[in-house]
């Protein structure tokens, strides 16, 4: 579990710290004091900097650069402070981390002049270069030439990947050959998962639910759904989710099954939470805007939910809001439940200061109780 977090140069961070954090972790703040860009941070560093989850954190943005035939691109200095992509430009994501060998967990990544990387640079343009023609990316092969490296480094042996960054700066690897030789690079990781609006489709969450029926946990689920729909009896995906059609919600003593949609987003958004806790044990879960679509009258009963059962599974949970309700409920769970005050932190930030200030369990009751602004 990170019980810090320290950010240098990533994103709009020059320096920044988070401390204090615990099983459950509250982001609060005004908009664009880069609360999402920590989740970006947690995600890269729990994955030992793995370049799909970068790209993944690009693409949710939407920071493209130029359009090669299929596919925009996906522009790497995005990542850095100053969105900077030449020599010399990096950024570190670093935590205290009882998982780790050494009892710390760093993450490096720095952009390299060709003549730094040395003879690989010779094999990245034919192999880059060809592999972007197969795929039919790249119209002409000047478009793939790579233009710098960039390391991606955990510290210790076979934990640093080399990999060019093309005249797009874009990434410059397809197909499987990533896959190969950062699985060579890396071990086993930390399960991590970030909760977006583009993962409530059926089929991302369907995909989910094979994992319950699986473990037969669909009775656990159902019952923590009463929250939205008392009378819920089961939960149904349709059979062939290629060809659409919605989740269908059983209720208790009637044959009928209603698509989820008659009850409201906020149902489907709580059914995603959930189930993102599926697959994530000992792992980290982020969610970004954890209370939308929720009334705030649900608010207790949905961080009862999410504390215990992080704290049942062994996840970590970093979430952000801008809600006033959603603070309020988490306080209101912790005057009635005082056994769960240790598993929680708030962290308020802001860009006035180099760390964020953190609220432990006690703290957020007593200022919620006292009607203190903590947003």
């Amino acid at each position: 579990m990170l019980h810090t977090l320290d950010l240098q140069r990533f994103r709009g961070f020059e320096k920044y710290r988070l401390s204090g954090l615990a099983q459950v972790n509250l982001l609060v703040g005004k908009n664009n004091c880069r609360k999402t860009s920590v989740l970006e941070a947690v995600e890269l560093l729990v994955s030992e900097g793995h370049p799909r989850v970068l790209h993944q954190s690009l693409q949710r943005r939407g920071e493209r650069g130029s359009r090669r035939m299929r596919e925009p691109v996906i522009d790497v200095a995005h990542i850095f402070h100053g969105h900077a992509c030449a020599p010399g430009a990096s950024f570190e994501l670093s935590s205290e981390d009882l998982l780790a060998e050494n009892g710390n967990a760093t993450l490096k990544v720095e952009i390299l002049s060709l003549d730094d990387v040395g003879d690989e640079a010779e094999a990245w343009e034919q192999l880059v270069v060809r592999r972007l023609r197969q795929n039919m990316l790249v119209p002409d092969p000047k478009e793939a030439v790579p233009a710098f490296g960039m390391t991606i480094d955990m510290g210790g042996p076979g934990r640093r990947l080399l990999l060019p960054v093309l005249e797009d700066r874009s990434i410059g690897i397809v197909g499987s050959w990533h896959r190969l030789r950062y699985g060579q690079a890396r071990g086993s990781r930390t399960p991590v998962h970030f909760l977006t609006l583009d993962t409530l489709d059926p089929a991302a969450m369907g995909n989910k639910w094979n994992t319950v029926q699986e473990k037969r946990l669909e009775a656990e689920i159902i019952s923590d759904m009463k929250i939205m729909v008392p009378n819920i009896d089961s939960i149904h995906f349709p059979a062939s989710r290629e060809q659409g059609g919605d989740i269908l919600i059983g209720l208790e003593g009637s044959q009928r099954r209603l698509p989820i949609g008659t009850y409201g987003d906020g149902t489907r958004r709580f059914l995603a939470l959930r189930l993102s806790f599926v697959g994530t044990e000992n792992g980290v879960l982020l969610i970004d805007e954890i209370d939308t679509g929720l009334h705030w009258t649900i608010m207790e009963e949905m961080w009862q939910v999410v504390v215990e059962v992080a704290s049942r599974l062994n996840v970590q949970v970093f979430a952000t809001t801008h809600s006033l309700d959603c603070i309020r409920g988490l306080g209101s769970l912790l005057r009635n439940h005082p056994n769960l005050e240790q598993l929680v932190s708030l962290q308020k930030m802001t860009r006035l200061l180099p760390e964020a200030v953190c609220l432990q369990g006690d703290q957020i009751r007593i200022a919620v109780e006292q009607d203190m602004e903590v947003r």
